[in-house]
């Protein structure tokens, strides 16, 4: 009996060693994912936010990409558009935030491959999107190229993915 008590403890001990390893050290792939599910929180905001919130908020959203970024979006609604460096992402993200009079942005199926480096990531995912009372929502597949840059890990690229629809 005092076998079985030990061996359960020690098993105890075990697990909870490895929750504490994951928990204070956790795998790029799920820093990354964790950095998309907070950008995806920070896109989404009701119409009730205040100017000063919203401007809070366009200032946060350009701390996620880097200096030298690139977003490409080509979609038939909104034609092509390329925004290069971190001061474009500023100005569409200040406009993006002041005109919105709401948003809902999550990322579905996000899927990570990180580098043999790991210092890179390359994440693939669906941007499922609305704006305002607007019932319908967007639904548009992602490709995002991220950097550990200086301990963080920044967006370097984004860009739309063409499907067939």
């Amino acid at each position: 009996m005092k076998i079985v008590i030990r061996l359960f403890l020690l098993a105890a001990v075990v697990a909870l060693g490895w929750w504490l390893w994951t928990v204070f050290f956790p795998s790029p792939e799920r820093v990354v994912l964790k950095r998309m599910q907070s950008l995806a929180e920070l896109l989404t905001f009701k119409s009730d936010i205040s100017n000063l919130g919203r401007e809070s908020r366009a200032s946060e959203f350009t701390g996620y990409f880097s200096v030298d970024t690139e977003i490409v979006v080509d979609v038939p609604e909104l034609g092509a558009h390329t925004l290069s460096g971190r001061d474009e992402v500023r100005e569409a993200g200040n406009g993006g935030f002041a005109s919105a009079p709401s948003l809902s942005v999550s990322f579905l199926d996000a899927t990570v491959k990180i580098g043999p480096d790991k210092q890179t990531a390359d994440v693939s995912c669906t941007l499922k999107a609305s704006a305002g009372n607007d019932k319908d929502y967007g639904v548009q597949e992602l490709r995002f190229q991220w950097k550990k840059i200086e301990g963080t890990w920044q967006i370097t690229r984004a860009e739309t993915v063409k499907t067939l629809r």
